[in-house]
């Protein structure tokens, strides 16, 4: 399959539209990962795992070329989980029809996910079933230097700072850490509110 990024601006848009029309994931954007177009996300991968220090284990949600795992203590367990089997250990799951699957992990790593969920919030209240922590990444609508037409990313959604602060909290999530990644994404640290009957 032709890479996304070497095919036309209105086609990539439009492959969008539909998707977005369809609810789906475009897959068309995922089966052809390439390496070179993942390698600016190892500045991404460094600070998510300084955030994700004191965790035994991660599942890495949308794991892609698994630049976060070179990035993790080796004493720390990876679980690569994506749309696409990236290789043997992966678990396959598409998040646009599925239910996260149970990995075990203690935390979770969401990093340039979220642009690509048509519910996001669903699936953060998912995670909070079996996470107590995740770290989340996301190109904000509102970045000074935000792109100017985020569909021609393959992005189905457009939160800003608030807005996204607002689906965390919506979904059982409370910013304990936030970084700035480059002059478009943002990443925080979040744990779970504690439910009824818990202690903080």
């Amino acid at each position: 399959m032709k890479p996304f990024y070497e095919r036309s601006l209105d086609e990539r848009v439009e492959l969008t539209q539909t998707a977005i029309r369809e609810r789906r994931t475009l897959m068309e954007r995922w089966t052809a990962l390439e390496t070179p177009e993942a390698q600016p996300w190892s500045a991404r991968a460094a600070l998510a795992a300084e955030l994700l220090h004191d965790q035994q284990s991660v599942a890495d949600f949308g794991c892609g070329t698994m630049n976060l795992a070179q990035s993790l203590r080796p004493d720390q367990t990876y679980i690569p989980v994506d749309v696409v089997a990236r290789d043997a250990r992966t678990l396959v799951c598409d998040l646009n029809c599925q239910a996260p699957p149970n990995t075990g992990a203690t935390s979770a790593a969401l990093l340039g996910l979220l642009e690509y969920l048509h519910d996001p919030g669903a699936v953060l209240r998912q995670l909070g079933s079996q996470y107590s922590v995740i770290v989340v990444s996301y190109n904000v609508a509102d970045a000074p230097h935000s792109a100017p037409n985020r569909r021609e990313h393959a992005w189905v959604n457009d939160f800003t700072n608030a807005s996204l602060r607002e689906l965390f909290r919506a979904a059982g999530w409370r910013p304990d850490e936030e970084r700035t990644v480059d002059e478009r994404q943002t990443m925080w640290r979040l744990t779970r509110w504690p439910s009824e009957g818990e202690s903080d």
